[in-house]
């Protein structure tokens, strides 16, 4: 067994920092407070049941972690008392809670890990460098989030295999492209939308959203009818119009900046979308509003 440890005070600037570690036969743990910080748990052998009171109930099986958030009360019931062994990462800063969440491990209740033993070794020799003096606050700080993130991926594997085991059913090719195509349209869609104004290639956004030039122009001409270069030109031109509605003595050279394009193709881009150039609708809304500020001189008889 690792005995508890309690690291240093922190320092203010680190995000994440270990704040405990070590480990304990499994016995009845009762926690009505929950605990200051963020808490990884490792079950090498332990069995039992995991219950958080107002949300449920959960068996718990060696080569399972599961995350305890701070302040939420929790509470363990062993099977047996003997053989099991259960392990825990105290983990604070202002940033544990975002990095847990990001890595996807604030879920609810036990999840298998793949390679636990790797795992359970490298917990083992953080506690280590900690009693041999060889490690400090901004090395352990290192060590857990690369822990973290290596635990995460290891957590993903597992959950796609199994996921694959319990999908054996032959899917044709349409329903297996049908959900990811879905969503990754709908996050080169919100990409262009944020960065329209930048220096945002296709192939970029293919990129961000793991689609090769092809497959995603094929995706936008499904559901656009158009291809993604000519969604994201069509974007930036009517963001350019409203533009120029909000400011009518603007320029065109500012309009075109605005949406990253060169002058003379943002002029020919813009009257082949709209039936005219952008500096004659300047002119129209500008007479507009000339005529509008002319007082209403009414003669009087």
């Amino acid at each position: 067994m690792l005995a508890f440890r309690l690291t240093g005070l922190p320092d203010s600037r680190l995000p994440l920092y270990l704040y405990c570690i070590g480990t304990h036969e499994q016995k009845v743990r009762l926690r009505p407070e929950g605990f200051p910080v963020h808490q990884l748990f490792l079950s090498r052998s332990a069995a039992g049941e995991l219950k958080i009171p107002g949300k449920g109930s959960w068996p718990v099986g060696a080569g399972q972690l599961w995350v305890g958030e701070p302040g939420v009360a929790h509470e363990f019931y062993p099977h047996s008392r003997t053989n099991g062994e259960l392990g825990y990462i105290g983990i604070g800063g202002s940033s544990a809670g975002s990095v847990l969440q990001s890595a996807g491990l604030m879920h609810e209740g036990p999840r298998s890990l793949t390679d636990f033993e790797q795992f359970w070794s490298r917990m083992a020799d953080l506690w280590h460098g900690l009693d041999d003096g060889k490690s400090g606050i901004w090395d352990t700080s290192l060590i857990v989030y690369q822990f973290i993130l290596d635990i995460a991926r290891s957590v993903s594997t597992q959950e796609r295999a199994d996921l694959s085991d319990r999908s054996r059913i032959s899917v044709t090719s349409d329903q297996r492209e049908s959900d990811p195509g879905s969503e990754a349209f709908t996050r080169a869609v919100a990409l262009m939308h944020a960065h329209y104004q930048d220096d945002l290639l296709l192939k970029h956004v293919a990129e961000a959203v793991g689609y090769s030039v092809q497959h995603l122009n094929r995706l936008f001409h499904q559901r656009q009818g158009v291809t993604g270069h000519q969604y994201m030109q069509r974007l930036r031109l009517q963001k350019a119009s409203e533009w120029l509605d909000k400011h009518p003595r603007a320029s065109v050279r500012e309009a075109a900046e605005m949406v990253g394009m060169e002058v003379n193709y943002f002029i020919r881009m813009f009257k082949r979308e709209f039936g005219e150039t952008p500096g004659k609708g300047i002119k129209q809304r500008n007479q507009s509003i000339a005529e509008e500020s002319e007082p209403d001189v009414t003669p009087t008889l």
